[in-house]
């Protein structure tokens, strides 16, 4: 079966994208009309700037500033699990950029990027001129594509260079096949894959079928050698300096999201996101997904290597990415291109089925369905749990409003609400224990204690213990004394009903067992939204001057940053 996808065609493509002919021109309007559709659609998300983006920009902050790639001074714990991204923001902030402005418009140019690139290796790998289309088109549709185009991380940058690898992979690889040669540029691309994200290494599937496992191809040889000393050497590089500098290969989010590990398919996510994707945004955009999936089956010995494994890759790693903290579907984004060209081969083998009286009507009856699927996607709503209403709500007539949401101030949520308390509560020595540690850390810069774990290890071990364990009590302990030990002015535990809940009762309810926190701290209801806040009793308050101070420092370095509440408090 390996064999009869990688069929000889991905090689050889009835058309390459450089190949001219007479409705050249006319693809060419095709593909810059998605491209402004995209951009649009993404413009309609323009104020959602994710919390998480602060926490590399704290990371990129310190490096810069400090020459220490870390969270806290002095703590060398891996809170981050996008090394590439972060030190792009870092470079924004070396060239004095904008620097909230430079990662959103560089996720959205990435974005916008995947459109164009998708019709190309479709076209590469033997994907007729109007499925290929129709794969961009699927691309330039997808909502989520679009929200996490202007989140401000590296989710778009992810997608565009595993689409870049896999398009010169196959160049390199139509080169061989005709005797000639290419440099290996693939594996310098796919070494930035692994710099990007953790989950890098399962899209090796992809070179591993396409490349050693197909037998029809020229036997390996040197030029298979010097690929894969140019990806391993850095690769390697990478992964020792992680480990010395770090002490682990894998970041601390790695256990404070997913345990670990230790649950592969076993979370409500696995079970249910992928459900939740194909059916909750319309009957159409399921429509559309069960089409190419029928397809996809009866002409499976058909279907290019690049297509299936890289989609393969990436619903493994949401089956195993089994928590998600974050809106429409973001681990979905990353594998878009290789599900859009399996789901564009699939219905284009469906067509090849019907008659050719009855084939015309097959590119009609797609557009009409991606119309329709860009149109559910546009109108539903996605997760109400989450607080920030501009990337969960649905956007309704959203074409109407670009101009206007372009240019509205950004509505980064609650988290907002906790960084501002702590820029009048606190000086900035003072630590904080909280969770959503981005606008907080990067705003603030106070010394601080996550309670998700993504930058405490004695958080991240704690949160996968089950209450029934021998192990809990002591896991427990260790991570209040930890906490402790930093002595926060201020302990905020959340109280909404999103994944950390469970968690987050269990750690208010050790607290106030904890003798250390009856006898420092006290408990002042209503001072956040869904917060319970602990407050320590010997905190000096900040006065006037020194709060209005810590206010116009915070948001000051960030000029760029635009909320009505920045605006509001600087006035």
């Amino acid at each position: 079966m390996l064999r009869g996808m990688s069929s000889a065609h991905e090689i050889d493509p009835p058309a390459s994208p450089g190949t001219a002919s007479p409705g050249g021109w006319l693809v060419g309007v095709a593909l810059g009309l998605l491209t402004l559709f995209l951009a649009a659609s993404a413009l309609s998300f323009w104020p959602y700037t994710v919390d998480d983006a602060f926490i590399s920009l704290r990371y990129a902050q310190n490096l810069v500033e400090h020459g220490e790639l870390v969270w806290n001074l002095g703590e060398r714990v891996e809170g981050i699990s996008n090394p590439l991204w972060t030190l792009w923001g870092a470079l924004g902030l070396v060239v004095h950029a904008p620097v909230v402005l430079w990662l959103k418009g560089s996720g959205l140019l990435a974005g916008l990027a995947l459109v164009p690139l998708t019709y190309w290796l479709g076209r590469r790998v033997g994907l007729g001129r109007a499925a290929g289309l129709g794969a961009a088109a699927i691309v330039a549709t997808n909502a989520s594509l679009a929200l996490w185009s202007v989140a401000g991380l590296e989710t778009a940058s992810f997608a565009l260079l595993l689409t870049l690898f896999a398009l010169r992979m196959e160049h390199e690889l139509r080169a061989r096949a005709r005797g000639g040669s290419a440099l290996p540029v693939s594996a310098a691309l796919f070494f930035l894959c692994w710099a990007s994200r953790p989950e890098a290494p399962a899209y090796g599937l992809y070179i591993v079928v396409r490349r050693f496992l197909a037998g029809e191809r020229p036997p390996l040889g040197r030029a298979d050698l010097v690929w894969v000393l140019v990806a391993g050497l850095p690769i390697a590089a990478y992964e020792v300096f992680g480990l010395a500098y770090f002490g682990g290969l894998l970041p601390a989010t790695h256990t404070a999201k997913l345990g670990g590990g230790s649950s592969f398919f076993g979370g409500k996510f696995a079970r249910f996101l992928g459900t939740r994707f194909l059916f909750g945004q319309g009957p159409l955009f399921a429509a559309l997904w069960i089409a190419g999936f029928v397809g996809v089956v009866t002409g499976l010995r058909r279907i290019p290597a690049v297509a299936w494994t890289m989609s393969v890759a990436g619903l493994v790693f949401i089956a195993y990415a089994f928590t998600d903290w974050m809106p429409r579907f973001r681990f979905f984004v990353p594998p878009l291109p290789f599900l859009a060209l399996a789901c564009a081969f699939g219905v284009e083998r469906l067509a090849g089925l019907l008659t050719r009286q009855h084939r015309v009507a097959v590119p009609v009856a797609l557009a009409l369905l991606i119309g329709g699927a860009a149109f559910d996607q546009g109108t539903r709503g996605y997760d109400r749990s989450h607080n920030i209403e501009i990337a969960v709500d649905p956007r309704g007539a959203w074409p109407l409003h670009v101009a206007s949401r372009a240019r509205a101030a950004w509505e980064p949520g609650r988290q907002e609400i906790d960084a501002l308390m702590v820029l009048q509560e606190t000086p900035e020595a003072e630590a904080v224990a909280c969770p959503d540690i981005g606008f907080i850390g990067a705003l603030a810069r106070n010394p601080i204690w996550d309670i998700r774990g993504l930058v405490t290890p004695k958080a991240a071990a704690f949160l996968p213990v089950e209450e029934s364990a021998p192990e809990f009590e002591e896991a427990r302990r260790a991570m209040l004394d930890d906490m402790f030990a930093m002595n926060p002015a201020f302990i905020l535990v959340p109280t909404r009903p999103q994944g950390m809940a469970p968690v987050a009762r269990r750690f208010a309810a050790a607290l106030r067992q904890d003798p250390r926190t009856q006898a420092g701290y006290d408990e002042i209801p209503g001072m956040l939204p869904m917060r319970v806040v602990w407050r320590r009793r010997d905190l000096v308050r900040p006065t006037a001057e020194e709060r209005r101070a810590r206010i116009e420092e915070g948001f000051a370095r960030f000029p760029s940053y635009r909320t009505d509440m920045a605006e509001s408090v600087q006035r």
